[in-house]
């Protein structure tokens, strides 16, 4: 599977610079989680890479492949996108939503990837419902099945469980941990810290466009990174269900530090 790479890219927003001459490259065949405050230029790296926005400056690579030189439908078959609140406005029914995702093929569907992929998401006994009357996990369910119906090998996600319960949070981000393990490299944009923790392998973590701490998740975090980033105490709790320790936010400060 191609890497990812970000060579010399620079951009801004209303004169307001963002990343400048950022040189980064993503491991493909892992749970990548972006995080970081806002502002800090997670969804930018996501929509660099499926062209919502196109840097000032420097290329991004889909391994050798420019990205900026693919067609639209040929990205289509490399990526998947889900995007942050994502919905689908008109009544159209799951099966059709999902297929959908075969845009890139002209709507060829031989082996029936929208099947395989409702089956995955476990939305296969919704296929007959209208998108307008799913819940918010049904819908987050709904968009990455129609991502996979793209059949590419990279699925990016800007933060797919926002606004979810804590139940569907934990179905989301196990079922894209079981798509890691067939095969697929999932890069996610991720505000909550525990869940980084727990589900991601590769940790980004970034501070106005700077990559402030990168690598194995569990090597990334530490007291003095969360009070660099977000100017936070944090202390260790053990999870015995992990069988290792997950970094928490100190929720009392000290008098000095209010």
């Amino acid at each position: 599977m191609p890497s990812i790479r970000f060579e010399q890219v620079s951009f801004a927003y209303d004169q307001n610079m963002v990343f400048d001459h950022l040189d980064l490259k993503l491991p493909t065949g892992s749970f990548i989680a972006l995080t970081g405050p806002n502002g800090s230029g997670k969804s930018t790296l996501l929509k660099f890479l499926f062209r919502q926005l196109k840097p000032e400056t420097g290329v991004v690579y889909l391994g050798d492949l420019d990205v900026a030189h693919l067609s639209q439908k040929e990205l289509a078959r490399k990526l998947g996108f889900v995007a942050q609140n994502g919905k689908l406005d008109y009544a159209f029914s799951v099966e059709e939503a999902v297929r959908m995702g075969r845009f890139a093929y002209g709507g060829v569907d031989e082996t029936d990837h929208a099947e395989h992929a409702m089956r995955v998401c476990d939305i296969w006994d919704l296929k007959h419902k209208l998108v307008t009357e799913l819940s918010g996990g049904e819908m987050q369910r709904v968009l990455l099945a129609r991502a996979l119906c793209q059949n590419g090998n990279l699925l990016l996600l800007d933060e797919p469980v926002n606004h979810l319960d804590v139940r569907h949070q934990r179905a989301m981000m196990e079922l894209l941990g079981q798509l890691v393990l067939q095969g697929y490299t999932v890069v996610c944009v991720l505000h909550d810290l525990l869940l980084v923790q727990v589900y991601s392998q590769i940790a980004l973590v970034l501070k106005k466009g700077k990559v402030v701490s990168y690598g194995p998740t569990q090597e990334v975090f530490n007291a003095s990174l969360l009070e660099d980033v977000y100017h936070i105490k944090a202390h260790q709790v053990y999870d015995p269900t992990l069988g290792r320790s997950l970094w928490m936010p100190t929720w009392k400060e000290t008098h000095e530090n209010v």
